[in-house]
């Protein structure tokens, strides 16, 4: 079963999704207006709900940090290349798909796929090995984005950046240092973005499948930025140009 914590992640959850849920779990005196409302929208989807110790809770959460909620649901369904590509945002004129190779910290996984629906991408890939999968902390982290947004699990990364560029897509790797100024990239196109691993980055294989290499300009004293901070800076960078161009077109 997949495990959920967290009283936001599994009220907003529940709002979106009705069905698929085995059942809440709730810390024995947990009170409070949030415990009450999960306990109503459980009953009126017919979810069992079961009050027991918070240290069974936390043992099950795997982490102290689950607010004295947890839920049980069907496993996370990942989807294919396929449903990602159909799934563009109706606001934008392009696709937008996030790739993420390797990243292994799953707070940064989770905050990423976060931006990632935030700014209306499609969705995001990720591969079957050296990468954190979707978990109860990344979809804590992600704010229950996870659950609204299609994550795709691949074997070969190189492999699928090449399928979709057939499909039309361009490629761009984020780079420290070695790639073309964020502010002079053209975006308006179907976007491919390429985040690496925290500490080594994009994979010399994948890289290779990039068409361009992008570098966020930093004028201060360190040198790289946290994976998950890059990413929504970039995810921001596409999402206005698109903005910009709507609107001078609209005019």
């Amino acid at each position: 079963m997949e495990l959920i914590y967290g009283v936001n992640s599994i009220r907003d959850l529940l709002r979106k999704q009705k069905s698929g849920w085995e059942k809440i779990l709730i810390a024995s005196g947990r009170t409070g207006s949030s415990a009450k409302e999960i306990i109503a929208m459980a009953g009126e989807n017919n979810i069992p709900v079961e009050f027991c110790d918070r240290k069974k809770l936390d043992k099950l959460a795997a982490t102290s940090d689950n607010q004295g909620i947890v839920a049980l649901r069907q496993p996370f369904v990942y989807k294919d290349l396929d449903e990602l590509i159909k799934n563009r945002n109706p606001s934008s004129g392009y696709d937008l798909i996030l790739v993420l190779d390797s990243i292994i910290d799953p707070q940064n996984l989770g905050s990423i796929i976060r931006s990632a629906h935030c700014w209306g991408a499609n969705g995001v890939v990720i591969p079957e090995d050296r990468s954190a999968n979707v978990t109860a902390a990344v979809n804590k982290a992600s704010a229950g984005s996870v659950q609204q947004i299609p994550v795709a699990r691949v074997v070969n990364l190189a492999q699928s950046l090449e399928y979709l560029k057939d499909k039309g897509f361009w490629v761009f790797g984020a780079e420290t240092h070695q790639g073309k100024s964020l502010v002079e990239m053209d975006f308006q196109c179907s976007v491919v973005l390429v985040m690496g691993n925290e500490a080594k980055g994009i994979r010399p294989l994948v890289r290779k499948k990039c068409d361009f290499l992008v570098t966020i300009p930093l004028p201060g004293h360190f040198d790289s930025l946290n994976v998950s901070v890059a990413a929504g800076i970039l995810l921001y960078e596409i999402f206005r140009q698109r903005m910009k161009s709507d609107q001078i077109n609209s005019k």
